[in-house]
C-alpha cells in the first residue's frame, strides 16, 4: 500500500457554511475501514464513523483553525485502528502557526544512534508534547513540558514519523498547533556466525563442557549471544541469556545425544536474532573401556599348586567391575568383583582359557571390553620364579629428561637374571639385557605413555622369561599446573571501591603461571596475561555479580590450560547518575558578558563533570573531569553556542553515565 495521504477539494482558508470533500488519497480501494474526525479547540467530533468509504462532506459552522483525522482499520484487525492520517483546515481569517518548523539533525540515521529534534515556535514560552509512529501504532515519548529539544534513541528499523503537539501555557485545550516530521532508521549490517566449537577435548557425564562461538561483524558494534540447549528428550533450556560473552561451559548430568543452539544478534537489532548455529554432540557417561594388558605375573608353562596372580591393566569407566573366567580340566569364575586382579591356585595340569570380561557398573548389558590368554599347567617341580614387588622411586609426575627408578624383588629359583624393555606406541624404544642387576634407571626423552616390561627368569631357565610384569608411565614435559585452592576474606558483603584480593594456592608453585578475568553480569571488564603472582588484587568499580575466573598452568604450557576455577562475589553500588540538567544564571546574552552554568544531577556517587563548549560548529574542551559542578563562560563572538556536560560518578571508568546539552545565541 502506498502512504496515504489527505486530499480537500477546495483550498485552505474558506468561508464558514462552505461544503468541503475530504478524500483520503494513494488508496488502492481494497482491505480498510475509515473514520473521519473534526477538532477544533481541543474537542474532537466524528464527521463519519467508520465505513468502507475513503471520502465525506464536512460543513463546518464557525471560524477558527480546524484538525482533521482519520482513523484507519485494517480489516480483521483488532486494535481499535491501525495508523492515523492529520492534517489542518483554516475557516475565515487565517491566523499564524504557532509553530514555525520543527527542525531534525538528520533525515536517516543508523538503529541504536541518538537523534535529536527542535522545535521553532511563534509564542514563547510555549509547551511541546512529542509522540513517534512505530510498528504499534503512536507511542507517546514526552508529555508537555516546556522543553522544545528532544533526544531520543532510535530502536526501531523503517519510516517513522514525529508528531509535535503545541500551546501555549494558557490554553485550556489539547493542544493548539500540532506539525509532524518524518525521518528514516536504517538496518545495521547483521553479524555472522563463522565458527562454532566444542573446546573440551572429552564430553563426559559430570564434566565441564565449553562451546565458543565465532562471528564475523562491524567492530564499531556490539554483538549479544544467546545459548539454548536442547536434551535428548527434546526439552530446551536457555544456558545463557542475550550478553557479549560469546564462551559458555556447563555440565551434564544424564549421558545421550544432545543440541545446543547459538543465537546471535546486534545489541539494536529488533530481530530476535541476526544469525544461528546449531551443533550436536555426544555425551558419554565415561571414558571408553579398554583393556591396555591382561597378564599373569608367572609365564606359562607353571607347576600345579603355584598361585598365580592374573592382573589386568584397564582405562576408562567410572566404576569398573571385573570377571576372571577359567576354563580348562578344572573351571573357576570369580563372578563381577571390583578388584582388577585374581589369585588363581590351578590344582590339575592341563591346557587353561583365560578370560578377562570388564564393565562399568552402570552398564546393563554382560561386559563391554574381554581378554583371553592360554596358560598350560604342568606337574609341581621346584619353586617357581616369581616378581613379588615392583618398587618406584615415585609414583606420579613423570617428567622427561626426568631417571625414573624401577627395582624388582623377585623369588624362586637358583640364579636369577633380569632384563628390562621400554616400549613407547608398542614400539620398542630401548633394552637392558638379562643380567645380575635388578633396577634400572629409565630415562625419557619425549613426552607420551611409555611400557617398561619386567622379565625375570633362572639362569638355566631356556624360556624367554619365567615371569614378568608391566610397568605404565605418562611423561610428560612439565609438571600440570592445577589450582587447590582459591582464598578470599571471610567477608559477606562488598561495596564499590572495597578491596577484594584473593589468593591462589597450587603446588609447584614458582612454575605455575596465573590468568585472571573478572566478568561483571557476564561480560569481561578486565583480563590479566598469564602471570606469577599467585595474589590478585582488585576494586569493583561498580554494583553487580562479578566472576573472577583463573586459569592456570605450567610455565612450559603451550596451548590452552592446565586448570581453571572461578568464584563469584556481589558488588553493591550507588546508583547511576540520572537527570542531569544545566542552568544558566541569564535567559539573554550578550558579547563580553560572563554566563555561568550550573548542573544538578541525581544519583551516582561523588559525581564529576566535563564541559565541552562548541563555538562555530566546533567542540572544544574547557574543563575535564572534576568535582566542580559550574563553569564561567565569557563569549567574545557573536553567534549560536553549545553547551555540552558530562557526568559520571568518580569511581566510573566509563566515558560518561549521563549527559546534557544547553544551547544559546549571543548577540
Amino acid at each position: 500500500m502506498e502512504e496515504l495521504v489527505l486530499l480537500f477539494d477546495k483550498n485552505s482558508p474558506q468561508e464558514k457554511d462552505t461544503e468541503i470533500n475530504i478524500s483520503v488519497g494513494n488508496y488502492s480501494g481494497d482491505g480498510c475501514s475509515f473514520k473521519f474526525l473534526v477538532g477544533i479547540d481541543g474537542i474532537w467530533s466524528d464527521i463519519k464513523d467508520f465505513s468502507k468509504e475513503s471520502s465525506c462532506t464536512w460543513k463546518p459552522e464557525k471560524d477558527g483553525k480546524y484538525f482533521i483525522m482519520v482513523q484507519v482499520k485494517r480489516d480483521n484487525s483488532k486494535k481499535p485502528y491501525d495508523f492515523i492520517i492529520r492534517g489542518d483546515y483554516f475557516i475565515g481569517e487565517k491566523e499564524e502557526n504557532l509553530i514555525k518548523d520543527v527542525y531534525i539533525e538528520n533525515q536517516e540515521i543508523e538503529i541504536g544512534k541518538k537523534i535529536t529534534i527542535q522545535v521553532e515556535t511563534s509564542r514563547v514560552p510555549s509547551m511541546y508534547k512529542y509522540w513517534i509512529s512505530g510498528k504499534d501504532g503512536w507511542e507517546l515519548i514526552k508529555d508537555y513540558s516546556t522543553e522544545n529539544v528532544l533526544s531520543f534513541t532510535a530502536t526501531e528499523v523503517g519510516k517513522h514519523d514525529i508528531l509535535v503537539e503545541c500551546k501555549t501555557p494558557e490554553s485550556k485545550d489539547n493542544f493548539d498547533d500540532f506539525k509532524t516530521i518524518t525521518f528514516t532508521v536504517k538496518d545495521i549490517e547483521r553479524p555472522e556466525i563463522i565458527d562454532f566449537k566444542c573446546l573440551t577435548k572429552d564430553l563426559l557425564v559430570d564434566e565441564e563442557l565449553i562451546f565458543q562461538v565465532y562471528t564475523r561483524q562491524d567492530d564499531t558494534r556490539t554483538t549479544l549471544y544467546k545459548f539454548l540447549k536442547i536434551n535428548p528428550d527434546g526439552k530446551t533450556i536457555c544456558v545463557q541469556d542475550y550478553s557479549s560473552r560469546r564462551m559458555v561451559g556447563f555440565n551434564e548430568k544424564q549421558p545421550g545425544s544432545y543440541k545446543i543452539l547459538c543465537l546471535a544478534r546486534d545489541m539494536y537489532s529488533e530481530r530476535e536474532y541476526d544469525d544461528r548455529a546449531i551443533m550436536v554432540y555426544e555425551v558419554k557417561p565415561y571414558y571408553p573401556i579398554n583393556i591396555k594388558t591382561f597378564t599373569t605375573d608367572l609365564n606359562s608353562p607353571q607347576a600345579e599348586g603355584t598361585k598365580i596372580l592374573l592382573r589386568g591393566v584397564v582405562e576408562g569407566g567410572k566404576e569398573l567391575l571385573y570377571r576372571f573366567k577359567i576354563d580348562g580340566n578344572y573351571g573357576e569364575d570369580s563372578g563381577y568383583i571390583r578388584t582388577s586382579s585374581f589369585l588363581w591356585e590351578p590344582k590339575y595340569e592341563g591346557q587353561y582359557s583365560i578370560t578377562m570380561f570388564v564393565r562399568d557398573e552402570s552398564f546393563q548389558g554382560e561386559y563391554e571390553e574381554k581378554k583371553s590368554i592360554e596358560f598350560l599347567i604342568e606337574k609341581k617341580r621346584q619353586k617357581a620364579v616369581k616378581i613379588t614387588d615392583v618398587l618406584l622411586a615415585k609414583n606420579s609426575n613423570y617428567l622427561i629428561n626426568d631417571p625414573i627408578n624401577i627395582k624388582v624383588i623377585a623369588e624362586g629359583g637358583i640364579d636369577l637374571k633380569y632384563s628390562f624393555v621400554v616400549y613407547k606406541d608398542k614400539k620398542e624404544k630401548e633394552r637392558v639385557s638379562y643380567g645380575n642387576v635388578n633396577w634400572v634407571n629409565f630415562i625419557p626423552e619425549t613426552p607420551g605413555e611409555y611400557e617398561v616390561e619386567l622379565k625375570v627368569k633362572d639362569k638355566y631357565s631356556e624360556k624367554d622369561y619365567d615371569s614378568h610384569q608391566f610397568v605404565y608411565f605418562n611423561v610428560k614435559e612439565y609438571i600440570e599446573g592445577n589450582i587447590d585452592y582459591v582464598l578470599l576474606p571471610s567477608k559477606e558483603y562488598y561495596l564499590v571501591e572495597d578491596e577484594v584480593e584473593l589468593e591462589v594456592i597450587s603446588q609447584n608453585t614458582k612454575d605455575v603461571l596465573i590468568k585472571y578475568e573478572i566478568l561483571i553480569d557476564g561480560h569481561i571488564v578486565e583480563e590479566t596475561d598469564y602471570i606469577g603472582s599467585k595474589k590478585f588484587t582488585f576494586k569493583p568499580k561498580r554494583a553487580g555479580k562479578y566472576v573472577v575466573e583463573m586459569y592456570s598452568k605450567n610455565k612450559k604450557c603451550k596451548e590452552g590450560f592446565d586448570c581453571k576455577k572461578s568464584i563469584s562475589i556481589f558488588v553493591n553500588e550507588a546508583p547511576p547518575v540520572t537527570g542531569t540538567k544545566i542552568l544558566c544564571n541569564k535567559t539573554s546574552f550578550k558579547i563580553s558578558d560572563d554566563i555561568t552554568f550550573n548542573v544538578e544531577s541525581c544519583g551516582g556517587k561523588e559525581v564529576c563533570y566535563e564541559f565541552y563548549i562548541m563555538e562555530k560548529g566546533n567542540w572544544m574542551l574547557v574543563q575535564k573531569y572534576s568535582r566542580k559542578s559550574y563553569y564561567t563562560l565569557m563569549p567574545f563572538v557573536q553567534g549560536t553556542y553549545r553547551m555540552l556536560v558530562l557526568a559520571k560518578s568518580y569511581y566510573r571508568k566509563c566515558a560518561y553515565e549521563d549527559y546534557d546539552i544547553f544551547e544559546f545565541k549571543v548577540e
